[in-house]
This record gives structure tokens, sequence and C-alpha cells, in this order.
């Protein structure tokens, strides 16, 4: 019998590089997928990835953020997974944001739809559909090890990596920097993408919209806590973000009263 002749690209080591890479559940989405009885069902969750897909093309074209040009989003079922070549120090900031920008949009608009993962760095081929490496596996293993909060950790490598970077500004307190878009986490020392603290994409609306967002989000938690008031497992979710939302108020009267 012949040998099977199969054509296709073997992946190459030079496109095996450090990344940073980010594994993020998309809570309820199983749920979502499991529910689909209808095209009305299925294009909510279509338009839902499509939202992650246009969001991601919008970074990558934008000139002055060109550190995002190998952005790389991959949709597996209910979880997501973001890599992007580690070439500049600041890429763990643009990464940041670009997430922080993510969940905010998932909450704030009609989605109503919370996120969990973990951000670290290290090994990872992503190309052609295919990918692998430690980094993604210990991105994988570590969203599993979190908790129930809708929050995106931060490995405390990158961590690290972030205070070695603020100690070289000499002292400059105007320069932005990842701390200003991560909070800590009181009940376990993790820091996490501080998704609802106002962005420049937030920052341009007026005060009215903003308000009516973040109304919205309120109207949004109080409503979960009472649909899932019997339900142990998920309404500690809700009760998180109740919490986080009252620590966020600051920063959502100080961007209303333009301070």
């Amino acid at each position: 019998m012949d040998k099977l002749n199969i054509n296709f690209n073997i992946p190459q080591q030079e496109n095996y590089v450090d990344c940073m890479v980010a594994f993020i559940d998309i809570l309820g989405f199983d749920r979502k997928i499991r529910s689909i009885s209808s095209k009305e069902d299925f294009f909510e969750v279509a338009r839902l990835l499509a939202a992650l897909k246009k969001t991601a093309d919008a970074f990558n074209n934008t000139e002055d953020l060109g550190i995002l040009k190998g952005l790389n989003l991959a949709s597996i079922s209910d979880s997501v997974v973001i890599t992007m070549p580690y070439t500049n120090p600041i890429a763990p900031m643009v990464l940041i944001l670009f997430i922080q920008k993510i969940q905010y949009d998932f909450i704030a608009t009609n989605f109503k739809t919370l996120l969990r993962g973990y951000l670290t760095k290290g090994l990872v081929y992503h190309k052609d559909q295919i990918i692998f490496g430690n980094g993604y596996s210990d991105a994988y293993r570590k969203e599993q090890e979190i908790g129930h909060a809708p929050r995106v950790v931060v490995d405390p490598q990158i961590i690290k990596i972030g205070r070695e970077i603020v100690s070289n500004y000499k002292g400059s307190e105007e320069v932005d920097h990842i701390f200003n878009h991560l909070m800590q986490d009181a009940s376990d020392g993790y820091y996490f993408v501080d998704y609802l603290r106002p962005l420049n994409f937030q920052l341009g609306l007026s005060g009215e919209q903003q308000l009516a967002e973040r109304n919205a989000i309120k109207v949004f938690v109080a409503n979960c806590l009472d649909q899932y008031r019997n339900d142990e497992k998920i309404i500690r979710k809700y009760e998180w973000l109740k919490n986080y939302l009252l620590l966020t108020e600051h920063y959502f009267e100080t961007s209303i009263n333009g301070h």
C-alpha cells in the first residue's frame, strides 16, 4: 500500500516564542450553548464571540498600538485564549488594557456577561489555529485555581516585572503603568484587572452616559443576586461583584465630576 501523502505546514520552532497569554472563561456561556433551540439563541452566542473578534481586530489595526500587532485570539467553546509575543517591556500593560476593555464592554452592554481568567507569561506557539506551550498550559491550569470571582488574575511574575518597570520611572507620578489598572483582592492577595476603573474609552462618554452604564451594571447585579439567591455556587460570583462595585465607586464619581 502506498504511503499516505499529507500536505500540511509543520509548526516551526521560531514561532514558539515568549508570550503574554490569557486563558479566559466566559461565565455562563456553556449554559447559553446548551440552551440553543432557535436562530435567535444561536445569534446571541455568535454575536458575543464576534464582539470579541471585532475588539481584537480594532486593536490590531490601530497604529498607535502597534505593539498589539501580534495579538492572537482563539475561541475554544466557552473559553477564549489571548496571546501576544513579549517583544516589549510594556506588553503586559497593553494586554491588560485590552482585557480591561473587553471585560467592561461585556458587563456594561446588553451582553451582561462576566469573564474569569488568568494572565501569565511563557513560551507559546499560536499560529494557523494551533496553540500549545507551557505558557498556555500554565494559564489554563491556574485559571482553574483562582476561585469563583469574575476577575482576570495577573500572575505574580508579571507583577514583579511591573514593579521593576515602575521603579525605573524615577518618581514620575504622571506615567501610566499596570498598577493603575489593577486591584488587589483583600481576600487572597491576588492582583486582578480592574475592569470597572474608567478607561479612555469610557471617559469619552458624557456624564449621563457613564451614569446610565453604571446604573445598568448595578441593576444587573441586584437582579442576579435575587435570581440566584438559593444557588450557593452562582450567587458567590455576584456577591463578589457587588463588593467590587462598592470599591470602585470613587472612580466613577471622579470621572463624572471631571476631576
